[in-house]
């Protein structure tokens, strides 16, 4: 027979509670009140953790942070993001490079972070949250243009941060209008979630942008919409993988009331991963009816893939091209990852575009293209070895109407048919290419390879 245990009853104002629920009183009590000063100065750090990943992953970012000021239930703070120096910041400054101003502009961020296990100071105010966490955040943008000006930036995020450090992030824009430079911005409503975790290196988004319009007397662009959802991870070999997908609407462009040109529609669907050290990708792209004055409606539609990359040779190659696009001498920078080339190719790989279709007013030019370089000794690899080795295929459909049209305004065009290299099928004009252990053939004729040219 199991002895029992007596329940220990003490009177509290005639009402007899037992032990263990003052036990819960205090336990709460401590949460609520005694853990925001404990748990704050690690959600500031979250926050700031968070950001300072985010521009390392970026590699392009630059973030700093105004100490926060910090009282018992919260904290108030701001965090600077700047352009590091490479190709964005390039491109920023001659963007800005016009006197206008004396810097490169420099994105501000003001939060307020709402401490405890159970943020109960949050529910003060908008999307706020009894979720249990470290903290519950609320942030404002400005771009600070100079020294003394600042322009805010609409929209506001709310943010959690987990007990992990884990920061989910909500951007949300009420609709509205801006006055900017002689001109008006106009916007629907506009959402972005991100949950980032640092530890994991995994980021998952998701948003949709509503319509929007810009422009003024003389000009007005308009978008309906933009959505898009994903996910991205780090990978131990220093390149990001993941999937994304992405639509946007129709996108009309009106100069002096008259129809300027525009598009249907634009979605972009991409997706990558490493298995078992090789890294493999698909890219699916179909833009529709974007209209170009004078000349009629494009279409294109592209689907891509590869395959059997060499993780570690391709995540030595992203790093050494990380400065390519500020490079002075894109081709020179190049020159300098040959041997990290190597390394990649002679680990063999595949690339293949299942599907490139350009519709034009006149018809519509088709092509599809296979690569396959088998492994190969590196030891003994060379640019010549690799043609040698490679199997590859191409087959191109161009319409008569396109090839006429050249020829027209460029007579040095007709030379391609001349020389066999497009061959009349019907009504439209073919090139079918194949390659195979170093002999190359354009529609059955073989072509040499000037193999010396790649040693």
């Amino acid at each position: 027979m199991h002895a029992s245990i007596p329940a220990i009853w003490l009177p509290i104002r005639g009402i007899l509670v037992k032990k263990s629920v003052i036990a819960l009183i205090l336990l709460a009590v401590l949460i609520i009140i005694v853990s925001p000063g404990i748990v704050g100065k690690l959600a500031e750090d979250s926050v700031g953790e968070n950001l300072n990943w985010a521009a390392r992953e970026s590699g392009e970012l630059v973030v700093t942070t105004d100490g926060f000021n910090r009282s018992w239930f919260s904290s108030e703070g701001q965090h600077r993001i700047e352009l590091a120096e490479g190709g964005l910041r390039t491109a920023m400054t001659a963007l800005v490079g016009d006197g206008s101003y004396e810097q490169t502009p420099v994105l501000l961020i003001n939060t307020r972070i709402d401490h405890g296990l159970i943020p109960v100071t949050s529910m003060s105010r908008k999307e706020g949250s009894l979720a249990p966490g470290l903290g519950s955040a609320v942030s404002t943008l400005s771009v600070e243009l100079a020294a003394n000006e600042t322009v805010d930036l609409p929209g506001t995020i709310y943010s959690t941060v987990g007990l992990s450090g884990d920061l989910d992030s909500r951007y949300i824009l009420e609709a509205g209008a801006t006055a900017v430079d002689g001109g008006e911005v106009t916007w629907q409503p506009t959402t972005i979630n991100v949950a980032a975790h640092p530890e994991t290196g995994k980021v998952n988004f998701d948003g949709k942008l509503g319509a929007m319009t810009f422009g003024n007397e003389q000009q007005v662009v308009s978008i309906e919409s933009l959505t898009f959802a994903g996910h991205q991870a780090s990978t131990e070999y220093g390149f990001h993988v993941g999937d994304v997908d992405m639509s946007m609407g129709k996108m009309n462009i009106n100069v002096g009331g008259m129809d300027a040109g525009g598009m249907q529609g634009l979605n972009i669907k991409a997706s990558s991963s490493v298995n078992n050290g090789r890294a493999d990708g698909s890219a699916r792209f179909e833009m529709s009816g974007q209209t170009i004055p004078g000349f009629g409606d494009i279409s294109i539609i592209s689907d891509m893939n590869f395959g059997g990359l060499e993780a570690v040779a391709l995540g030595a190659v992203s790093e050494r091209l990380e400065g390519l696009a500020s490079a002075a001498d894109p081709a020179t920078t190049m020159l300098t990852a040959e041997e990290e080339f190597k390394d990649l190719f002679a680990a063999g790989l595949h690339i293949g575009v299942n599907q490139f279709d350009v519709a034009l007013p006149m018809g519509t030019v088709e092509m599809k293209m296979i690569i396959d370089i088998p492994a190969s000794d590196r030891a003994g690899f060379a640019w010549t070895s690799l043609l040698l080795n490679s199997v590859a295929s191409l087959y191109l459909t161009v319409p008569e109407a396109l090839v006429q049209l050249a020829t027209s305004m460029n007579p040095q065009a007709g030379a391609i048919v001349g020389m066999g290299y497009l061959k009349k099928d019907g009504d439209a004009y073919i090139m079918d290419v194949d390659m195979k252990k170093g002999l190359l053939t354009i529609n059955g004729a073989p072509v040499p390879i000037p193999l010396g040219a790649f040693q």
